[in-house]
């Protein structure tokens, strides 16, 4: 069996606010392996979202543990954080989080432009994950011109163009 890419044991997630504490996450713990295709499910307020920030390292549990490829999350400081979600991770926004204004190939390359790849590089990776969603035909349309649909493909294309290990 696999060695587990993520890891969880005991996470708890407690914000407060005004003296009041809110408990969103308590003991959760389970392993993700490479290849599974997982669902977290509940309902309205029982912790999805603030699950998801914390597993996308987007925000820090208040206790547990949480490891990405065997390493402790909280080992890595802010900076180290994005460049790890940014080479590892893509994120597919419930909101799409496009740049209204900007082209769909911009918006794919986003990601890209972080790594610091050259722009030739950028323009090849991002015109290929367009093109595997199919929205070839609207690479120089904003994203605000889009359906609702075609933004969700962007914001797949985006998440993909890095070729992450994980998609949130």
């Amino acid at each position: 069996m696999t060695k587990p890419v993520i890891q969880v044991r005991e996470l708890q997630k407690i914000y407060g606010d005004d003296g009041v504490q809110t408990p969103a996450l308590q003991g959760v713990t389970f392993d993700i392996r490479q290849g599974e295709f997982v669902a977290i499910m509940g309902p309205s307020g029982s912790g999805k979202s603030t699950m998801l920030h914390i597993l996308g390292m987007l925000d820090r549990p208040t206790s547990g543990e949480y490891l990405f490829e065997g390493k402790d999350m909280n080992s890595y400081d802010d900076d180290a954080l994005a460049k790890l979600r940014n080479r590892k991770f893509g994120f597919i926004f419930q909101a799409f989080n496009l740049l209204p204004r900007t082209s769909v190939l911009e918006n794919v390359k986003l990601p890209l432009a972080y790594a610091g790849m050259t722009q030739a590089k950028q323009d090849k990776l991002a015109m290929k994950a367009i093109e595997a969603v199919g929205l070839g035909h609207r690479v120089s349309h904003e994203s605000s011109q889009l359906s609702g649909g075609e933004k969700q493909r962007v914001a797949i294309a985006r998440a993909l163009v890095n070729d992450p290990e994980v998609i949130f």
